[in-house]
């Protein structure tokens, strides 16, 4: 006589399907991706104070209480927008390169990052909320952590440091007025033609402090 086969409950070996499993991870993922950057152009717009959950929430499609169950609060998901590096880095400039021609790669990667909405908004943000303490705090650690560490760390030189603070000013000044990204985020971005004359103009200005007379 043959046992009865066992009935499977409909559904349940999703569960631990290990494809639906991964897909739900991925989808987990993005979700707070969208969230992290819808945050950042909120943040990036108004600073800190005028942005509720809420609106993050609607504008990716989500509840105010999942933003909270990715990210704690309002305050930690501030956090995790200005840590963010969804875009080009300084790192990407060659840092290990010939130090004459450091300016123009810089000049490249800065003016890509600058021109990428996916990727510049936890600088904006961070300026935009400086009436926000702790924004403060975290804009000084964040240059430090992708500016002047890294670059300080490979210029000749006493003032090396000094350096490299001078070039973490140019760069966020370059972006937030020359290119308009804080006080101007609507306005078109440069034609081709611009870029290159920009890379080749702010890679000069950027150079006198690299390798000074």
């Amino acid at each position: 006589m043959h046992e009865p086969e066992s009935q499977q409950v409909p559904g349940r070996h999703h569960a631990t399907d290990p494809a639906h499993v991964q897909r739900r991870k991925k989808c987990a993922e993005q979700t707070r991706r969208d969230i992290l950057v819808a945050a950042g152009r909120r943040f990036a717009r108004a600073g800190y104070a005028a942005v509720r959950l809420k609106d993050i929430a609607e504008d990716v499609g989500v509840t105010a209480p999942l933003v909270i169950r990715y990210f704690g609060s309002k305050q930690a998901l501030f956090r995790e927008v200005a840590r963010d590096e969804g875009g080009p880095t300084i790192l990407t400039a060659e840092l290990d390169g010939p130090l004459e021609t450091l300016g123009q790669r810089l000049a490249a990667v800065v003016i890509a990052y600058w021109l990428d909405p996916g990727a510049q908004f936890p600088s904006i943000a961070l300026v935009r909320a400086l009436e926000f303490e702790e924004a403060k705090d975290l804009l000084t650690t964040e240059l430090a952590r992708r500016i002047i560490e890294p670059i300080s760390a490979i210029l000749p030189g006493p003032d090396a440091e000094l350096r490299a603070r001078l070039i973490a000013s140019q760069i966020m000044g370059f972006g937030m007025f020359d290119l308009g990204v804080l006080v101007e985020p609507d306005v078109a971005p440069p034609t081709d033609s611009e870029i290159e004359r920009l890379t080749i103009l702010f890679g000069a200005a950027l150079q006198a402090s690299i390798t000074p007379p």
